[in-house]
């Protein structure tokens, strides 16, 4: 089994510096994935995908898109998770919804993990105040330059590796 499907069953237990490496991969393992998915949502203003065991749904109204999920099976979906406020224009709107999709595959993937050896809490949904995209998750809401050096020293090589190696 690849680290990869490991994160998909591990969820909650993932450790921040695994779900900030799950990101990074991610955002560069679906690039063009992620380019088509900005496309229909931007054409169609919403937008449904599944991740691990859990299911998205993606709205754009008034140039901010939000974000729902549930556990796939479930009835009802979460109260809205993320919202971003997109420009308008195109080329930067579909970068920044890149790292929004990323971002809530994390979101989901920690939340509603494939069955695995790990029992699931029957808490609610848990998700960084912060998004991985922001330097305020690496000032952790403070001063940006302190988040721009922060961002700089984070080192994720070893976990991205794993994350590569099938």
């Amino acid at each position: 089994m690849s680290y990869f499907e490991e994160c998909l069953r591990l969820g909650e237990w993932l450790s921040e510096a695994d779900r900030r490496a799950l990101y990074r991969y991610l955002l560069e393992s679906n690039k063009e994935n992620y380019k088509a998915q900005a496309n229909l949502l931007l054409e169609n203003s919403s937008l449904n995908k599944r991740i691990a065991n859990g299911e998205v749904i993606y709205t754009l109204q008034s140039n901010q898109v939000t974000y729902k999920a549930r556990k796939i099976g479930s009835v009802e979906f979460s109260s809205e998770m993320r919202k971003m406020q997109l420009m308008g224009i195109q080329l930067i709107d579909t970068q920044r919804l890149r790292k929004f999709f990323a971002q809530s595959d994390v979101d989901v993937i920690q939340n509603f993990p494939l069955p695995g050896e790990n029992q699931e809490s029957e808490g609610g949904i848990c998700v960084d105040t912060y998004p991985y995209y922001t330097l305020a998750y690496y000032a952790n809401g403070g001063n940006r330059i302190k988040g721009i050096i922060k961002k700089l020293r984070t080192n994720d090589k070893d976990i991205l590796t794993k994350l590569r190696t099938l």
